[in-house]
């Protein structure tokens, strides 16, 4: 009985026709039989021309009943002299079998291929700016500007499992204690059961901020982890397995979701570093005893001269911007 063919030896070749292993296994498979030449023209032809039909919407029942209709026209067409009837029916037989296969074969590379090009992972990326997707388990990400996220199409087993490449995410987790949710970043992966977070990957490490529900971070490593309940904000530094922990009274480490700022008492110094970070600027003290300061504000989506104005004016000081540098005096 001759064996299914190995539609990965096409597709392979396919997706990369130069690769000299694809082209020997390519070639030893066009000799296993003269029918798989067919199977590998009718791929080809499929994969350089026209869009294929979707797995749904292949009537795969009707392409055998046309075949069948055809197959079975050309055993009962009359014939006069008996004796080669007998061999035409033989060879008629191999040629059917041959091509039964060879169109079941194509049959399946057609859903095969389809599939084939829906990749395992969907990639999301932002550029200038913010974004949210929801996952197949209900889960909900929002992406800062400037971040890579790579997830499964489908969840399946007992775990649910994301990719952050770059950037910010927060997280709300679908509650699934079954299903384990777990974030994974280049040196740090983060654990949870169904909570919701927010994890920056930076040029120092990671910071990973708690909103509701309990997290734990570990170093892949596995030299040390960290488990974080709300309010809390862990920096896990790539350099060594250094982590440091704060408490925040309020949300500012996601107000690039939330768009509000507060500070409760703040230092100037705290305060400069939250609105470097959220509206992309770099802020320069200008004289003693600035640092000390403190401000008690809440800003809510507002721009960048209207929160220097209020500081200036609440805390007796100068703010000057110019581009992307900001110098308070």
């Amino acid at each position: 009985m001759k064996q299914q063919p190995d539609i990965d030896v096409v597709i392979r070749y396919l997706e990369d026709p130069g690769h000299e292993e694809h082209k020997r296994s390519l070639d030893e498979w066009l000799q296993l039989d003269a029918a798989n030449l067919d199977i590998f023209l009718e791929t080809k032809a499929l994969w350089q021309g026209e869009v294929l039909p979707a797995p749904a919407s292949y009537n795969t029942s009707l392409q055998w009943q046309q075949l069948d209709t055809r197959l079975t026209a050309s055993n009962l067409t009359p014939v006069t002299n008996p004796q080669p009837v007998q061999a035409s029916k033989g060879k008629l037989r191999s040629i059917a079998s041959r091509y039964w296969w060879a169109a079941a074969a194509i049959v399946g590379i057609i859903t095969a291929i389809t599939l084939y090009r829906q990749p395992l992972y969907i990639a999301q990326q932002t550029a200038q700016n913010t974004d949210s997707l929801l996952l197949p388990d209900g889960t909900k990400l929002y992406l800062n500007a400037h971040t890579s996220v790579k997830y499964p199409r489908h969840f399946k087993g007992n775990s649910r499992e994301v990719f952050v490449q770059q950037g910010e995410v927060f997280v709300d987790v679908k509650h699934m204690p079954e299903k384990p949710f777990s974030v994974h970043l280049k040196n740090v992966d983060i654990e949870v059961l169904g909570t919701s977070f927010d994890v920056k990957e930076t040029k120092k490490g990671v910071n990973v901020f708690v909103q509701t529900g309990k997290v734990k971070a570990v170093y892949k490593n596995g030299k040390k982890s960290v488990v974080l309940t709300p309010g809390e904000e862990a920096e896990m530094l790539l350099a060594g397995a250094t982590i440091s922990t704060r408490y925040h009274r309020n949300n500012n480490p996601i107000a690039w979701k939330t768009g509000q700022l507060t500070f409760y008492d703040t230092p100037l110094s705290e305060v400069t570093a939250i609105l470097e970070d959220y509206y992309k600027v770099r802020i320069s003290l200008k004289g003693e005893g600035l640092a000390d300061k403190r401000l008690i504000a809440t800003f809510h989506k507002e721009s960048l001269s209207e929160v220097l104005d209020i500081l200036s004016k609440t805390l007796q000081v100068n703010a000057v911007q110019k581009d992307s540098l900001v110098e308070i005096y």
